[in-house]
């Protein structure tokens, strides 16, 4: 593979800078119901009120992933200003220049410079991450989405890995675990520095053969990467794909009819990443092994269970996770795949989503520090350790 400098600028956005706040976030003024995450909820609605146009409520843009289930929520240039009193969540993940991104990001670094003071490291270390991986992340290519696939031990994953290059790259077998390290396929060149901070040598970045997958106009700037088993018995198996997962645009977790409830898989990945749910794709795979009715039956199953995860699913014209079935072994459904795969390639706005997505990770996080919950006033636990503090405080 040929090392290419990419050139991005912040992935594609405008950072604009709203007005900065000499305090620390303050609780919402009023009960209503409404979220105001403080410090970033108003500066992302500053830009909204100076009328830029990136004032666009949860989500804007489209999602083609799935032939007509994207959605299109713009905001309006000509909206009143927000009131100080009045800040609703701005949410913004898909306008890929202009969009609230920027503004949100330089609010939650901020926002974690004024609490270095007041705050244990502990609780910010989640945030300083999120913004240490987004900077890294948008200073790389903005041509290239980088996606991942990960599954159990048995799933096919490195078989729809293959199906999807077009050629034997990643080893299939009975042998277990086959998937020791991630390897990675490009469509095109310039990723060098993405596989470069997923840590992937040089001997396992692949680029598909020749042939109708290789030339797809659709998959040009896809970086496909094969992890190991996320349920594997070796300890550092499990630690890449944990690692890896954490810096990738998306994901497309396999799995088979057998451990698709499997409690590993949801509790440890798909209800914590539910808020992830638009850069996720979940396959049902080897629906050749089930009869008659029996794969929509356990596709239906494994729709029940997302739902139960807190996972949306983008289906009835809904923006969420790409949930379908098919067989990477007979081929049945992978065209299918590779077509929305694509689709979302072309759209390049995965790695921005899976940053804002981040980022409301971190402020969800971050909220229950500064807004407090049910009446004001100290209550018992917090009043002793408020006298515990202040007579350390005094020497006492």
């Amino acid at each position: 593979m040929t090392a290419v400098t990419d050139e991005n600028q912040g992935n594609g956005t405008a950072a604009t800078s709203g007005p900065k706040e000499a305090d620390a976030p303050e609780a919402p003024g009023k009960d209503d119901g409404r979220w105001d995450d403080g410090l970033i909820a108003r500066r992302a609605a500053a830009v909204d009120g100076r009328g830029d146009g990136s004032g666009c409520a949860d989500s804007g843009g489209g999602d083609s992933r799935t032939g007509g289930r994207g959605r299109s929520r713009t905001g309006s240039a000509s909206a009143p200003a927000a009131d100080e009193d009045d800040v609703r969540p701005q949410v913004e993940a898909y306008v890929p220049s202009g969009g609230p991104l920027p503004t949100r990001l330089d609010a939650l670094r901020e926002l974690v410079g004024l609490s270095r003071a007041r705050l244990d490291r502990d609780t910010l270390t989640e945030a300083g991450r999120v913004l240490d991986e987004a900077a890294a992340r948008q200073r790389l290519s903005s041509r290239h989405t980088v996606v991942a696939i990960a599954g159990a031990t048995g799933s096919g994953k490195s078989t729809l890995f293959n199906a999807l290059a077009g050629a034997q790259i990643s080893d299939t077998g009975l042998r277990r675990p086959t998937t020791s390290q991630p390897i990675a396929c490009s469509w095109t060149d310039g990723a060098a520095g993405l596989l470069d901070r997923l840590a992937i040598p040089g001997r396992l970045r692949r680029r598909p053969h020749p042939g109708p997958a290789a030339s797809d106009e659709a998959l040009q700037g896809l970086v496909l990467v094969d992890l190991p088993d996320h349920d594997s018995a070796a300890t550092a198996h499990r630690d890449q794909v944990d690692r890896v997962l954490a810096l990738v645009d998306a994901v497309i977790w396999v799995v088979d009819p057998e451990k698709y409830a499997d409690a590993a898989l949801h509790e440890r990945y798909l209800r914590p990443l539910a808020g992830h749910a638009e850069v996720t794709f979940v396959v049902l795979n080897q629906i050749d092994r089930l009869p008659g009715e029996a794969a929509e039956l356990v596709l239906d199953d494994l729709r029940r269970l997302l739902d139960e995860d807190g996972m949306a699913l983008g289906e009835h014209g809904e923006p969420g996770a790409t949930v379908m079935s098919l067989s990477a072994l007979t081929g049945d459904g992978v065209p299918e795949l590779r077509e929305l795969v694509g689709r979302f390639v072309q759209d390049r706005t995965a790695a921005t989503r899976r940053l804002s997505a981040d980022v409301d990770a971190a402020a969800a996080r971050l909220r229950p520090v500064y807004v407090a919950e049910g009446r004001p006033g100290l209550g018992e636990r917090a009043r002793e350790e408020f006298t515990d503090r202040l007579a350390e405080a005094v020497g006492a």
